[in-house]
């Protein structure tokens, strides 16, 4: 299913927007990329970087569809340093992926198939999640589907 350049996306993806949740909303956040790849939606479309659009690394990817891999957010110049996927925080997050990516039952997503998430402190403040209930709340992000 996965590719190792799925696999590092998808790890950098978690680590760069969940890396101070407990493993619970990281494997959440990583649910949220596999929902996406296995159910797409309007946000599968072609990024424009050569990356094909059926694969995980284009989902993380899609412009403005995961913060971190925007050109001005704080956490972009983390994710092109080699050494971060040196870090013992971001192998404990490749592991999680690779988890959910290698689980073979739905009953595992605590997301129960959201396809969206937000962190509680900007939900207010947030165009498309302003007056949507979540799907569940993990941590410090709310789920939506």
């Amino acid at each position: 299913m996965a590719s190792e350049a799925d696999l590092t996306t998808m790890a950098l993806t978690v680590w760069a927007e969940a890396r101070g949740e407990m493993p619970g909303g990281q494997r959440a956040v990583a649910w949220v990329i596999r929902n996406r790849y296995e159910n797409p939606g309007w946000w599968s479309r072609n990024a424009g970087d050569g990356i094909p659009d059926d694969t995980i690394a284009a989902v993380c990817r899609d412009p403005f569809q995961f913060s971190c891999w925007n050109p001005a957010d704080p956490n972009r110049f983390r994710l092109d340093n080699p050494r971060t996927q040196e870090r013992p925080d971001y192998l404990a997050i490749r592991k999680i992926c690779e988890d959910v990516l290698n689980s073979t039952t739905a009953d595992d997503d605590p997301t129960s198939g959201s396809d969206h998430y937000c962190t509680i402190a900007v939900a207010r403040n947030t165009r498309w999640a302003r007056g949507r209930k979540p799907t569940v709340v993990i941590g410090n992000h709310q789920f939506y589907r």
